[in-house]
């Protein structure tokens, strides 16, 4: 069985324009852009308190959200 691998990591920007809030992570590419919608099926997602890394603490996030498939 194939292991998991860390896919993206999303977090919530409250100082970009609305709808487009969220900021994604595609952490195998190392891009990120901004989005109002995400989606994805068949993946796993773990959250936790203080999990965000240099670029994201600048951003004042403190709980990114991960998808692993």
């Amino acid at each position: 069985m194939k292991k998991p691998e860390l896919l993206y990591r999303l977090r919530y920007k409250k100082t970009l324009e609305a709808p487009k809030k969220i900021v994604v992570w595609d952490v195998r590419n190392n891009k990120e852009y901004i989005t109002s919608k995400f989606e994805m099926k068949g993946v796993n997602i773990k959250m936790k308190y203080g999990n965000s890394k240099k670029q994201e603490k600048v951003c004042g996030a403190m709980v990114i959200l991960e998808v692993w498939g």
